[in-house]
């Protein structure tokens, strides 16, 4: 190896594979063991040893390079393999017209601030809730709840309208109230959602209701059946405390518990963390984080197979790119004083995509609003469409993907920049719908369905 301000002509060397958890770590990596004539020197120096080069395996390479270019042009090698694919599905057969919203009932309505799950061994997806029109809850019945079905087994997917359940006694449906940005989390095949709101200002009828859902298909006529259950929850202490009303709150399923965290409700931007045991129906109040800020839209991510929670990002009064990590434990848990690593690298962001994909030990953040508007809510902000990856165990950032070509005009399938979306997860494989886009003088709301495998 000939460096020195000289070319490489021809190399060979076989690389340990080294993890990364940046790309501005890239050099660092290499300040193993750097000796020349027994002294010890850094990355320019002219000898370096195999075991110190960075992922590259056996490479071979016939150019006029110095060192510098290799390590530019290598740290920004893609550990994590993104395959994004948009999916359409068949419309719904029924296409009746509802007047306020003059609207197909044949697909779902372009809209943000809504929930999305997967259920039922990754066959169906459904979508509730959310905005049409900024602030505005969607009350169409035929618009607020719906399914994407996968088509026996196979990448086909078609839009269902399902059949809600009604009372005996007034023979009408039951369901919640309409609402957008609540929180949205599946246990098993259970939908559970809580709280959101139907006002204007932060706290403005704002609710803390938990309903569940449970999708049944009749598997001779292939009907599809909801039913809505309110829970009369309950808290776990004899305090009879139970969470406040908010919206733009997260919720994950850990087990058979949900874990909610943060939020907008009536006394400002909330930081406070709670479990919900979906087989006792009692809240547990964790506390408030001692390290984090009240915020709203950030990221909850379950790391370490389930025995940690990530929260990243959000709005607090800013957009953030912060993150701590709350171990989970018997008696409560506790918050761990030391920031995750890398979150420096990823923009500030808040009401973003993420999903966590325990099969991959790995979990992804996409999208975003990285500049809020001037409007509030009423408008649409700068909003992102990169991938950040976070390691699986300690919430480390790994990586940040943007699609090859930098803008929406290139052949690679991937969605476009928005935030205010929602995402679900089945195995290797994160599911997005629809989301805000635009600006101000123009916000777009969107109905598009896109999946995204992640390997290694």
């Amino acid at each position: 190896l000939e460096f020195c301000g000289t070319s490489i002509a021809k190399y060979e060397c076989v690389g340990s594979l080294l993890s990364l958890q940046s790309q501005h770590h890239a050099l660092a990596l290499w300040q193993n063991n750097f000796v020349l004539f027994g002294r010890r020197r850094s990355i320019a120096a002219y000898y370096c040893s195999s075991a110190a080069i960075l992922s590259l395996g056996r490479y071979t390479a016939a150019t006029t390079s110095p060192l510098s270019s290799l390590a530019t042009s290598h740290q920004h090698r893609k550990m994590t393999n993104l395959n994004f694919q948009q999916i359409i599905p068949t419309p719904h057969s029924t296409t009746t017209t509802d007047a306020n919203t003059a609207s197909s009932s044949s697909t779902p309505l372009p809209r943000s601030s809504h929930g999305l799950s997967i259920i039922h061994n990754g066959s169906l997806l459904v979508l509730y809730g959310g905005e049409h029109i900024a602030r505005t809850p969607i009350h169409d019945p035929s618009q607020v709840l719906w399914l994407a079905k996968r088509m026996n087994g196979t990448e086909s997917w078609q839009w269902v309208v399902p059949t809600i359940n009604t009372s005996t006694t007034t023979n009408a449906a039951i369901m919640p109230p309409s609402r957008v940005a609540h929180a949205q989390a599946a246990v098993g095949n259970t939908i559970y959602i809580f709280g959101g709101r139907n006002g204007i200002e932060m706290g403005e009828n704002a609710m803390n209701d938990m309903w569940m859902l449970t999708v049944h298909e009749d598997e001779t006529t292939t009907a599809t059946t909801a039913k809505w259950t309110q829970i009369n929850a309950s808290s776990d202490t004899t305090t009879s405390v139970l969470p406040e009303a908010r919206s733009f709150h997260k919720m994950i399923a850990i087990g058979s518990n949900l874990y909610m965290f943060g939020g907008c409700g009536a006394s400002g931007r909330l930081n406070d963390l709670w479990k919900f045991d979906t087989l006792t129906h009692k809240w547990t109040n964790l506390g408030v984080s001692h390290v984090l800020r009240g915020r709203g839209g950030p990221n909850i991510l379950s790391l370490a197979h389930d025995k940690k929670i990530g929260i990243v990002g959000g709005f607090a009064g800013e957009e953030t790119n912060d993150g701590h990590v709350y171990s989970i434990s018997n008696d409560g848990g506790s918050w761990e004083e030391e920031g995750m690593k890398g979150l420096e690298e990823m923009r500030p962001r808040s009401v973003c995509c993420f999903a966590s994909l325990p099969m991959v030990n790995k979990c992804v953040i996409f999208g975003g609003e990285v500049d809020p508007s001037q409007k509030g809510h009423e408008g649409a902000g700068g909003f992102e469409r990169d991938v950040v990856i976070l390691d699986g165990t300690s919430g480390s950032v790994l990586e940040n993907i943007k699609p090859s070509g930098g803008n929406e005009d290139e052949e690679e399938e991937w969605p476009g920049n928005r935030g205010w979306a929602d995402a679900t997860v089945h195995e290797d494989t994160m599911y997005i719908f629809g989301g805000l886009a635009g600006d101000d003088a123009s916000p777009i709301r969107l109905n598009d369905l896109w999946q995204c495998k992640v390997s290694s």
